[in-house]
């Protein structure tokens, strides 16, 4: 989500123009991987938002029209907090900027990440419960180091090097699913990902 903020000065008040947009928390050549397509990101982003600004104990709330676009005016003498779509547990998020943080332009980003959990999570619920990010951490703190894989009748052979030297370098195992969904790849994407940085792997593991 991004809100771009342009400013002018009215007695002594600045105007904001504010656009929120969408943007996609995983990009990936393999496009299995991406969390949302650029039609559902535009989509998300051109619809109504509804916005509280927080400025020294002054709360502000109002609605961005249809295509994401809000205005209002502020005096940004104290810091101020953004709150977008307070009430949606997969589609907020929240700011916060000192006045001299504020420029002509200022870009607030949220990414579909929350949505493409939430989503992956009701899907395939029995899976995401075990191979979750917060998961991978407890699994990470009781001493199992493991990787997820997906296995396949006939890997190649770049692709089983890699592997190999991956279990003997970093003393790991995966563990592998055959045939998983598109919605299993991606929650075992992400509990690679918080694998991968605990243990310290800076490299491709599929």
């Amino acid at each position: 989500m991004t809100i771009l903020i342009f400013q002018q000065s009215l007695y002594s008040q600045k105007e904001i123009v504010g656009k929120v947009e969408f943007y996609k928390s995983i990009e990936s050549d393999w496009k299995i991987l991406e969390s949302f397509p650029d039609a559902t990101i535009k989509k998300l982003t051109n619809r109504n938002h509804k916005i509280k600004i927080e400025e020294n104990n002054v709360i502000t709330e109002l609605e961005t029209d249809s295509t994401g676009i809000f205005k209002i005016k502020l005096r940004l003498k104290d810091s101020i907090r953004i709150k977008i779509n307070d009430h949606s547990p997969v589609l907020n998020e929240e700011f916060q900027f000192a006045p001299n943080q504020i420029n002509d332009t200022l870009k607030l980003r949220i990414s579909d990440k929350s949505l493409c959990v939430y989503r992956d999570s009701i899907s395939e619920p029995k899976f995401y419960a075990k191979y979750n990010e917060k998961q991978a951490e407890l699994d990470f703190e009781n001493g199992k180091h493991q990787l997820l894989g997906i296995g396949t009748d006939w890997p190649t052979e770049e692709s089983m090097k890699r592997r190999e030297e991956i279990e003997t370098e970093y003393r790991i195992k995966y563990d592998y699913f055959f045939q998983p969904t598109r919605e299993k790849i991606k929650i075992m994407y992400r509990y690679n990902q918080v694998m991968k940085k605990l243990i310290g792997i800076n490299k491709n593991v599929w």
